[in-house]
């Protein structure tokens, strides 16, 4: 597995996921900076070791989501524990702290003219042609959350380290040597 693979995955669903809440609590509605603060919320606890052990105790083999999911007939044989989840489960843990790209997209889409998107609306263009048609001036945006969200994510270091136990690490077999690399 290449050092960038999580990178790879982890920052277009990171910023597809801030773009999508952004664009939704855009417009003036109730409880709008609730919302705000839950999604922002996430980015606050950063990338430490210890939300890396609460999501090992979420996801471990016997833990509460594997439980639920083998209740429901879905055996995952843990999901830290399993190689073939063990990224998915990084890429997960690296998206789910979308708040900070989020709360950029908002700033950029306050700063594209409202008169755009009413003359397109009364043109006859549908959510999705405003979208692709308008947003597009959000570029610059785009490339300062693609920037930071790539540094940030080859910053998973902590993350992997604490969610990882005595047991093998993401694409070993056996048990892993305290001390040794990967």
């Amino acid at each position: 597995m290449c050092a960038s693979t999580p990178t790879a995955i982890a920052v277009p669903v990171e910023l597809a996921a801030a773009l999508g809440v952004a664009l939704l609590l855009h417009h003036r509605r109730r409880g709008q900076s609730f919302y705000r603060a839950a999604f922002y919320g996430p980015s606050l606890v950063g990338a430490s070791v210890s939300v890396a052990i609460v999501w090992r105790a979420l996801f471990n083999d016997d833990a509460v989501v594997d439980r639920l999911l083998r209740a429901v007939g879905i055996n995952t044989g843990g999901w830290f524990g399993n190689p073939d989840f063990s990224l998915l489960m990084l890429v997960l843990l690296a998206a789910w702290q979308f708040g900070a790209p989020m709360v950029i997209f908002l700033a950029g889409l306050k700063q594209v003219p409202t008169e755009l998107y009413e003359a397109a609306q009364e043109d006859g263009a549908g959510r999705w042609r405003r979208f692709r048609s308008i947003t597009p001036m959000l570029s610059p945006v785009n490339f300062f959350n693609l920037l930071l969200e790539t540094i940030n994510s080859f910053q998973i270091f902590t993350s992997a380290y604490g969610r990882v136990d005595a047991g093998p690490g993401p694409g070993q077999t056996g048990p892993r040597v305290r001390g040794a690399g990967w």
